[in-house]
């Protein structure tokens, strides 16, 4: 019986083929060296979503085109702002190419046919300074996966493995003409042109896929997976505060419900063919409505701890207020959703927003839980309404309008005071105040 193999082997496994099945025939020692550089740049702390397990569930996902496989592995090398710079397996090749200035990072000269042909497709010029958020990490991961495999490859299947790179920079208005247009001026054969644009069309989806999925829950899943890697605060479970955590959840809100749907997935002639891609984009549109009314939730329901860490004496650590995380094999903590008193439900709630608040995502993370038993709490007894009407309020807490006290006492008093009252068993040194602030709001 054939026993798993690690990710490194997966992925030195998987270069490997791809690029026997293109003709070319590395020597064992290049290919070692090129699969653990992406392995060890994939394995980086702070890699919650863009992983190796991502990069190997895309590379499975490519029905087998070697120039696919070979683009997923190399697409998220490089991803500067969660690895604070360059992989320290990578750095050495990324000084050929980039240097750090103020601003961002500057393209140097090419050193070869082989990176002037990416800077070309992704419309740069050495000279240009590029950030994080204007395709500084997918250049870069081009150009790594251009350095590694320039006497490997010809140079079509090198552009059409950095034009499948280039359609993951995410969430552009049409991005796939200019791509088309830059190809063609770099001479790519009639004859091929139109089918690497569309190869690269549909790794580019591909790479985004779980916004379309049928099930919002895997969705929300993978999206959460993401707040780490923006928010490096995140990193020490145990040590981030009530504060930290809710920026992280406020940064996330902001983003997709300014996302617009069209821009996640793209189109090309018959790729990915007209009614896939309407179909893809409405469900997006599902996916990140829902994604957005829970984190409002959730949003709600921090911004309540908040100011009663703020009435307390200030902002502790999420799981001093909350109790602390289980751990595999121990009995369970006491948590705040243990003491929360019952209270009557204000009516229907949808039921799979209350699912996803009550019972959890599909998975656990590595900075949470999965249920979020104070926004079901909320969600039963506000309902959305509510907890639309007290996150506007809470907005004007952050903005710095309104005070925490005064925004506790337009909340509704019974659920307020319950969570208090319920903090008050965890929190130890907080008892006496966080008692005399749930008699405050609902007098015994």
């Amino acid at each position: 019986m054939d026993r798993p193999r690690s990710p490194v082997h997966q992925i030195v496994n998987a270069l490997g083929l791809a690029l026997r099945e293109l003709g070319a025939s590395p020597a064992p020692e290049e290919l070692e060296r090129w699969g653990f550089a992406v392995h060890a740049a994939l394995s980086a702390p702070g890699r919650e979503f863009h992983n190796h397990e991502h990069v190997l569930a895309l590379a499975d996902g490519s029905d087998g085109d070697p120039l696919d496989v070979i683009a997923a592995l190399y697409h998220d090398v490089v991803y500067l702002q969660v690895d604070q710079g360059p992989p320290a397996s990578l750095r050495d090749d990324f000084a050929k190419v980039c240097e750090r200035v103020e601003g961002g990072w500057r393209l140097l000269p090419a050193p070869s046919q082989a990176v002037a042909d990416v800077y070309a497709v992704f419309g740069r010029a050495a000279g240009d300074v590029v950030g994080p958020m204007s395709g500084a990490n997918e250049l870069a991961s081009a150009l790594i996966a251009s350095l590694h495999l320039a006497d490997v490859l010809d140079r079509w299947s090198r552009l059409t493995v950095a034009m499948g790179i280039e359609q993951t920079i995410p969430f552009r208005a049409d991005p796939v003409p200019g791509l088309h247009a830059r190809a063609q001026a770099l001479g790519a054969p009639a004859d091929r042109l139109d089918a690497m644009v569309r190869q690269a069309v549909r790794f580019g989806n591909h790479d985004v896929e779980n916004f379309a999925y049928a099930d919002p829950g895997r969705f929300l899943d993978n999206t959460w997976k993401l707040l780490p890697e923006s928010n490096p605060s995140l990193f020490s479970p145990t040590v981030y505060t009530v504060r930290d955590y809710r920026i992280a959840l406020m940064k996330m809100e902001g983003f997709l419900a300014a996302l617009p749907p069209e821009r996640v997935f793209h189109a090309w002639g018959s790729e990915p063919g007209e009614a896939i891609h309407a179909a893809r984009v409405a469900q997006t549109a599902i996916n990140v409505a829902l994604a957005v009314r829970y984190l409002r939730a959730k949003l709600y329901s921090i911004a309540i701890v908040e100011a009663l860490c703020d009435e307390t004496g200030g902002q502790v650590p999420l799981d001093y207020f909350m109790g602390g995380f289980p751990a595999p094999g121990q009995p369970e903590p006491s948590r705040v959703e243990h003491h929360l008193p019952r209270l009557e439900r204000v009516g229907a709630v949808e039921p799979l927003l209350h699912a996803l608040l009550a019972i959890g995502r599909a998975s656990e993370s590595s900075f949470d839980t999965g249920p979020s038993p104070l926004a079901a709490y909320l969600h039963l007894c506000c309902g959305e309404d509510g907890i639309a009407r007290g996150l506007a309020q809470a907005r004007a807490v952050w903005r710095g309008e309104v005070s925490a006290a005064a925004f506790l006492a337009d909340q509704p008093a019974r659920a307020t005071a319950g969570i208090a009252r319920a903090a008050a068993e965890v929190a130890d040194t907080r008892k006496v105040r966080l008692r005399a602030v749930a008699d405050r709001l609902d007098p015994p």
